[in-house]
């Protein structure tokens, strides 16, 4: 099962509407979550296990200079064109409660997100669902495999066309590793993404909401009610009142008690958190 943790307003909007928002990569809570990636690969580029003697070969040079100046493009740039959407294994986690229900309102929607990611495929053309990575040592050997991959490729390679398009390759290959390689510090959320790389057709799908310091882009994914499995109550002050609450407001949307949707179960969260 895997759970995506919402404020009071967020469960409202997501059940009515059946959506679910994708925000843009840039504008997360951890606003350096996506330079996590590319500040590892430029820490690795000088030590990658590269064949002996061929880290002064001209082409070595070129290949690296070229990706870094590559990395430069994604984090500036390239990084505006992600989307992500995140869910947590775990489903009744206290610091998540705590990031999303400090006015003590906060839930836990569990969904079948392979169906959310198929029907995400039906509408975007670039869509990965991906686990998060949170060790420093697992990231790394990935990072310098996928150098070495590519540099071989780059080294064999007869001309500038064939070059540019391996250096393409790679740097979609960094960009979707950006997307879903996280600090240690968040491991406890065992976290899955849905990533949308948006392509220029695509960019009409965009909208923007407020944000704390900006506007904040994001895109839609579909979520049909019959995709939500589970809905955990976040600490509430008043848990019998907030379950019945919300028990009414399911019976609104589905036309019938949530006890008779044996697809739908509704819980209480067991931690024991309060906000005040």
């Amino acid at each position: 099962m895997f759970g995506h943790y919402t404020s009071q307003r967020g469960l409202l909007g997501i059940i009515s509407n059946e959506i679910l928002w994708a925000t843009n990569i840039k504008f997360l809570n951890d606003e350096h979550e996506f330079q996590h990636a590319l500040d590892l690969i430029r820490e690795i580029i000088p030590t990658a296990n590269i064949r002996p003697g061929m880290t002064e070969h001209e082409a070595f040079t070129a290949f690296t200079e070229s990706l870094s100046s590559r990395l430069k493009s994604l984090d500036d740039y390239t990084s505006e064109s992600i989307f992500t959407l995140s869910f947590s294994s775990e489903i009744d986690l206290l610091s998540q409660w705590r990031g999303y229900c400090t006015d003590n309102n906060g839930y836990c929607l569990v969904f079948d997100i392979d169906a959310i990611f198929e029907k995400a495929k039906t509408k975007y053309s670039d869509v990965y669902l991906l686990d998060c990575v949170y060790e420093k040592e697992e990231k790394i050997e990935k990072l310098r495999d996928l150098l070495n991959k590519y540099w071989l490729k780059y080294s064999k390679s007869t001309d500038k066309k064939q070059q540019e398009a391996v250096l393409d390759a790679l740097e979609k290959e960094v960009m979707l590793l950006a997307s879903h390689y996280k600090h240690p510090s968040f491991s406890e959320e065992k976290e899955r993404r849905i990533v949308v790389v948006m392509k220029f057709n695509d960019a009409k799908s965009m909208q923007f909401r407020e944000g704390g310091f900006s506007l904040v882009p994001y895109i839609n994914l579909d979520a049909p009610r019959h995709c939500l499995n589970k809905i955990c109550i976040g600490p509430a002050l008043n848990k019998q009142l907030t379950q019945r609450s919300l028990e009414m407001f399911l019976q609104k949307i589905y036309g019938f008690p949530v006890w008779l949707n044996n697809a739908l179960a509704v819980s209480c969260s067991e931690t024991p958190y309060r906000a005040w």
